[in-house]
């Protein structure tokens, strides 16, 4: 029976969505195969790895839970070199070693979704779940994806990017940047996802107010006009590059005038993981 690592929660604002992934598509689909043994890595905030049991069910992330279990069980250590293995400690100055065969990321946002952590994988020469550095580096940074899609001959709305830093020291700088962009606009964190910290903006008060929310969540900001007539799909791609093929494609959205926000992506339904997300019981 081969070991699958799911490596989720992380240093990113995106760390309770991560969880949300990891616990219910990820690590419970893949129980119920029998054809696996499934061990949790869940990374805190501060960003120890953990593995316990617990760690897979939803109600340790509730209240107080969590913390009890880091601040009783000791963090896991891991060693590479020809594969991955997890040091568990295991009481008495003793650890456990699980050798992995196979990582599954279900990471959102920053050290995790951006390439970072598949890059220790590809140094521990093992396989994992999802795309590859380059792909996951580009992917994450929304300005890079821009210049890469347009450099291909591939249509992207109108905008403009900058350093969060310029924004907070010098809000006209940004500002003179989007004059000739037409509104609405879209404000959002270039390194995040989940539609965290983004904004739909139609006029330079709601603008320079976006511009803020932005730069407290990221170090860099894209502007971009609202596309027309929006029609908002989702098409993951399955299989590696020589062999890949579509899934079924999605269409989230009914009407064109719909933000895709964190609440439409994740509340919808008012099932019990939606009501969980929106307590965001995870400090």
């Amino acid at each position: 029976m081969q070991t699958v690592a799911v490596f989720f929660g992380g240093q990113s604002a995106e760390h309770d969505v991560s969880i949300i992934t990891a616990l219910t598509s990820v690590i419970a689909p893949l129980e119920l195969t029998k054809k696996y043994k499934v061990v949790p890595v869940y990374i805190a905030k501060d960003g120890r790895w953990f593995v316990h049991e617990k760690l897979k069910d939803i109600t340790t992330y509730q209240g107080g839970a969590i913390k009890d279990i880091i601040s009783r069980v000791k963090p896991t250590g891991v060693v590479c070199g020809n594969g991955m293995k997890l040091l568990i400690p295991s009481g008495f100055g003793k650890r456990k070693e699980v050798t992995i065969d196979i990582a599954f990321p279900a990471m959102h946002g920053t050290h995790g979704e951006d390439g970072e952590l598949m890059g220790l994988f590809e140094m521990a020469s093992i396989p994992y779940v999802g795309c590859g550095v380059a792909a996951s580096a580009v992917a994450m940074d929304k300005a890079l994806a821009k210049q890469v899609a347009t450099a291909d001959g591939i249509s992207t709305p109108r905008g403009v990017y900058a350093d969060a830093e310029l924004v907070a020291s010098n809000p006209a700088a940004l500002k003179t940047m989007c004059k000739g962009l037409r509104y609405p606009l879209f404000v959002k964190p270039a390194h995040l996802g989940s539609s965290i910290g983004v904004s739909r903006v139609t006029n330079e008060k709601e603008l320079k107010n976006a511009l803020e929310v932005a730069a407290h969540y990221d170090t860099k900001i894209i502007v971009e006009e609202a596309v027309v007539n929006l029609v908002e799909v989702t098409l993951p791609i399955m299989g590696p590059s020589t062999a890949s093929q579509p899934a079924l494609l999605e269409q989230p959205l009914t009407h064109s005038e719909d933000f895709f926000d964190f609440e439409t992506k994740y509340m919808h339904g008012g099932k019990k993981v939606a009501k969980w997300v929106q307590k965001r019981v995870v400090r």
